[in-house]
């Protein structure tokens, strides 16, 4: 029955319940029920003489007082609703609320009239609560029964203005159910009589929704306390005690702010209830650890949704986000994709959420209120704009948000509102506003293009006139125009930072040591070396384990220290790796022969492989690596042919071909044929004639014969108006790999530019002859004594149900499957891995081991994964096939969790970068001596996390962007390749089409995710924890196991 009461008729009840049960206490002021009552029916009556009725909205400027309390429970025994706005708000941001809300009378306290009086909009009449309960104000009688009490549930309770992405605020407007809703019946939280709730949410934010209404309508006692209290611990310690607190509620900065001076004084709490803000893992499990017994809720919820939507009962200690939690009580909630589908649990999707908690809409703002409120299925929904995905239990996880909201202490506040106010300033021509710090500690920076005669400390004086404190921004920047990018938008990245004061060191001054470094890790990372500081994370600006092998090289050729793979990882960071460095023993690295010596030139270990394969199905494309390169510009194809000649005579590899010598009585030997010259084939595709990108690859990808040559090819297809073309490069992987593709990119556009780039150190002929003499002298014992190790029991194949036979010899044919994950999971996988003190490869690693370990029972798996091979460092800019193959041994046991198999990857990955030197074609053939033709050997999954820098250069101009086609090939049965751009995280499941449909390719990529999302949400998860069954079952072989 209490659902469908108004909230007059509900503490009506209550008052005739427990009349002489204290209510109200501030100060050495105290209310009982039948007190309260009396009072807030003195002002209620006194309103009705003004005209109050159902509905009327009227303001009240009050601190934090039990006026104010009073004055609330008047407004709404008169029938009105309330309007709370904060008399120490500046003048501007009353008059924009009260002019937006017209509300057409406001209360306030008596000190707060000399600072409302002011901001007044014409016609609105106003009062002091003392005029309202002064001797013969108000006959409580002539409101008995209350006129609110009669109220239906959808009537008006309240308007809260919160922070408008139009630059304007915009005031929500709650119904009387859905405060109901939010404190009766409850299944988050037990009210009782017994409750003693303090009062820290401001009025004019919606927590004191949950406080007031919580404590008033359940019999129980709310204490009041003034801002001070609030704000030191010491004085609110000593309040909690002195009321007697048994529930609280703070804003997560708050928390936080308290829980580091004084883990006691939450001593004597029952329930402390946090949210507002993503609330820190180490705060809350420092004070669950020093208050076992204290319930501890996550609470999250927008205003539009009547202050909770969610909770989540804090029950363990958490290293990395704690879940926002279920849908409390009469509240419904929808995690859909961009076009408005559910997403799978643990995919990331937009929060829609409705039920009897959803505001009316915006006051006098139906555009706004059509855009944020949503039909769908013949409900009302409030789309959010916040992140989150849900588990298989339906406990949702924030991550982030859709727009240019934030929360800054507690309050959500629109950045375009900050930029509004400051462009209505005098003087100000241009502006932009920016969030920066860290996820706990954000602020605001603005920016402005100001007038002659005006400066940025005057016009962030007159900003800070406007704003409340919170919404201020900490510094101001002026700018004589802002930086655009090619779309015409701000270019944030080109925004200066703050200078910092006078007399103060720069933040993050280097040292000469580190200096030197962060040039090394700008020339690996392709990045400004101005923009790395002390304490930027390595892997965090997109190293990889291919990139760490060329910052070793570069250490070692500049410092002559031997920093080793693992110091590498453990260090991390700028400052730490300089100390790691200086450190180091003295790097043991004699140059590399300029050129090969006269001679027979043996095959690079990592080509044996290809070539026997290129042998077996001289027709496959399995081996070609094609790129698209979009270059912006013209280009001329003589002078482009030019350029591709030039590579190729600095690059011995690009002119290579392969022959087999015959040996009397032995097998025939392979050798690398390397010509004097060379020439490369490049086709122009007439402007008649220009294909789709599909038609391009399937004309121009085509099987190269490796005794021949030349193994290099290019297409040029014209741009309209001969600018932005396309050129396809086509290289066969036994003479090229990624990076490789690298320094070709780099290296042709300097040609075409006439630049002539420092040649390379020495040539794939060289390095192939020095990798046979350093096998030859035992060098690579220790990694061969390794893997031998490693694999002394070789587990067998990966039992994975196919929709198709197997076929008696491997097929190379495949297709692909695509997914983009978003910048919100990059840059968590980043934090996981600086969490976890991995790289973001042994992340994205465990996702996928996770996957095919529940799919198949396993608990002994064998991944392939790619290793540089550069292990000089000479070979860092040339040309050829250096990269080996790792088969990465995970073992899983029954308990074994998601955070500890990812801990055993990263060892596991360390330990094989420090022994890439023995090839993978011999451990192969040692510990598999009897092949089986329908498989790879040891593994016939694969996993890679290719490096950003392969897909966007700038050289002499122009931006070139680089894909890579996919050719309709698979090497292995399962191939999963990741990729951590600027602007997300995208995955790519290739597939053999011999063993599986696209179908089950889609829904394992699908479960690669979900996956991903447990080990960065939740990694106390066990690896093998139980996965809903697949949706198609097929009539493969039962032997194997279905995804």
């Amino acid at each position: 029955m209490s659902r469908s009461q108004s909230l007059a008729a509900l503490f009506g009840n209550q008052v005739r319940r427990t009349p002489g049960r204290t209510a109200l206490v501030h100060g050495e002021k105290t209310l009982t029920y039948r007190e309260l009552s009396h009072a807030a029916h003195r002002v209620a009556a006194r309103l009705a003489e003004l005209g109050v009725g159902r509905g009327t909205l009227v303001g009240m400027a009050f601190p934090r007082s039990a006026d104010a309390v009073v004055c609330m429970l008047g407004i709404t025994l008169a029938g009105g609703a309330y309007l709370p706005v904060n008399p120490a708000f500046p003048a501007d941001r009353i008059r924009t609320v009260l002019g937006d809300s017209r509300a057409p009378l406001l209360v306030s306290a008596a000190a707060a009239a000399g600072a409302v009086a002011p901001a007044l909009p014409d016609g609105v009449a106003h009062h002091t609560f003392e005029e309202l309960t002064a001797d013969g104000a108000g006959d409580p009688g002539a409101v008995t029964g209350a006129p609110g009490a009669g109220l239906p549930d959808d009537a008006l309770a309240y308007v809260m203005y919160t922070s408008g992405s139009t630059g304007r605020p915009k005031g929500v407007m709650v119904e009387h159910r859905g405060v109901v809703r939010l404190v009766k019946d409850t299944d988050y939280f037990s009210f009782s009589p017994d409750e003693r709730f303090l009062l820290t949410g401001a009025l004019e934010f919606d927590a004191s929704t949950f406080e007031i209404w919580g404590a008033l309508l359940n019999g129980a006692v709310l204490h009041v306390v003034d801002q001070e209290t609030l704000v030191v611990p010491a004085r609110l310690k000593q309040a909690l005690r002195r009321a007697g607190t048994t529930v609280l509620w703070l804003t997560s900065p708050l928390f936080n702010q308290l829980v580091d001076e004084d883990t006691d004084l939450f001593a004597g709490l029952r329930t402390l209830l946090v949210g507002g803000d993503a609330l820190s893992c180490g705060h809350v499990n420092r004070v669950r650890a020093a208050h076992p017994g204290l319930r501890v809720l996550n609470c999250y919820g927008p205003t539009e949704n009547t202050t909770f939507t969610t909770t989540f009962a804090v029950d363990r200690p958490y290293d990395t986000a704690v879940p926002i939690g279920r849908p409390i009580t009469g509240t419904t909630a929808l995690v859909l994709d961009p076009e408005l589908r559910p997403v799978a649990p643990g995919q990331i999707g937009e929060l829609f959420t409705g039920g009897l908690g959803l505001a009316r809409g915006y006051l006098h703002n139906p555009e706004a209120t059509a855009q944020r409120f949503v039909t769908l299925d013949g409900e009302r929904y409030y789309r959010t704009g916040d992140l989150v995905s849900a588990d298989a239990d339906g406990v949702l996880s924030f991550h982030g948000r859709t727009d240019d909201q934030v929360k800054i202490r507690g309050h959500r506040v629109e950045v375009k509102e900050v930029t509004g106010v400051l462009l209505d300033l005098p003087g100000v021509r241009d502006a932009h506003t920016v969030v920066t710090g860290a996820p706990d500690g954000k602020r605001l920076l603005s920016y402005a293009v100001l007038d002659e005669g005006h400066d940025a400390d005057g016009t962030l004086r007159e900003l800070r006139r406007r704003l409340p404190g919170y919404m201020c921004p900490e510094h101001l920047v002026a700018l004589p125009k802002l930086p655009l990018n090619a779309n015409g938008k701000v270019d944030t990245a080109r925004l200066p930072r703050p200078a910092a004061p006078t007399g103060t060191a720069p933040a993050g001054q280097r040292t000469p040591a580190e200096d030197e470094l962060a040039g090394l890790w700008a020339g690996v990372l392709h990045l400004d070396a101005a923009t790395i500081g002390p304490d930027s994370d390595f892997f965090a600006l997109g190293g990889t384990s291919i990139t760490a092998g060329a910052l070793i090289g570069r250490i070692a050729r500049t410092t002559g220290r031997a920093l080793g793979f693992q110091e590498l990882f453990a260090a991390r960071t700028l400052r730490r790796m300089a100390e790691a460095t200086a450190a180091a023993g003295t790097a043991d690295v004699e140059p590399l022969p300029a050129t090969a010596a006269p001679g027979p030139v043996p095959l690079h270990p990592q080509q044996r492989g290809l070539y026997a394969l290129w042998q077996t199905d001289p027709a496959s494309l399995a081996y070609n690596i094609p790129a698209r390169l979009d270059v912006g510009g013209r280009l001329e194809p003589g002078r482009l042919r030019t350029a591709l000649q030039l590579l190729a005579e600095r690059h011995d590899a690009l002119r290579t071909r392969f022959a087999a010598r015959a040996h009397e009585g032995t097998e025939p030997e392979v050798l690398q044929i390397v010509e004097d010259r060379t020439e490369i084939p490049l086709d122009v595709v007439p402007h008649t004639e220009v294909p789709t990108d599909e038609e391009a690859v399937a004309r121009f990808v085509r099987p190269f014969d490796l005794e021949k040559g030349p193994l290099f090819r290019a297409l040029l297809v014209p741009g309209d108006d001969g600018h932005d073309h396309r050129l396809y490069l086509d290289v066969h992987h036994i003479v090229f790999d990624g990076v490789s593709l690298s320094v070709l990119v780099g290296e042709l556009f300097d040609l075409y530019a006439g630049v002539t780039p420092p040649p390379p150190p020495t040539t794939y002929a060289a390095a192939a002859q020095w990798t046979a003499r350093q096998a030859a002298e035992g060098r690579f014992a220790a990694d061969e004594q390794y893997w031998r190790k490693k694999f002394r029991d070789v587990p067998p194949p990966l039992d994975l149900l196919t929709d198709h036979p197997r076929p008696a010899i491997r097929s190379t044919l495949g297709d692909v499957v695509r997914r983009e994950l978003g910048a919100a999971r990059r840059q968590a996988v980043e934090d996981c891995a600086a969490r976890h003190a991995v790289t973001a490869f042994s992340v994205l690693l465990v996702a996928y081991a996770t996957v095919l370990a529940r799919l198949t029972g396993r608990r002994d798996l064998v991944i392939g994964c790619p290793m540089s091979g550069r292990t000089h460092p000479d070979l860092d800019r040339v040309v050829g096939m250096f990269v080996t193959t790792a088969p990465l041994r995970l073992r899983i046991d029954d308990d074994t969790t998601l955070g500890e198999l990812l801990a055993r990857a990263g060892e596991e990955h360390r330990a094989a970068l420090a022994h890439q030197g023995h090839p993978f074609e011999r451990l192969a053939r040692d510990v598999v001596p009897h092949r089986d033709l329908s498989r790879n050997a040891l593994f016939d999954v694969f996993f890679a996390l290719q490096n950003i820098d392969f897909y966007t250069f700038r050289k002499h101009g122009r931006r070139i962007t680089v894909t890579l086609p996919h050719p309709g090939t698979c090497r292995f049965d399962l191939n999963l390749q990741m990729y951590q751009r600027p602007e997300g995280t995208v995955a790519e499941l290739e597939y053999s089409t011999a063993l599986f449909t696209r179908t089950s390719a889609d829904h394992l990529l699908d479960q690669v995710v979900s996956a991903l999302d447990e080990v960065l949400h939740a990694p106390h998860t066990p690896v093998l924890a139980p996965v809903p069954a697949p949706a198609r079952r097929s009539t493969a072989p039962a032997a194997d196991f279905a995804f």
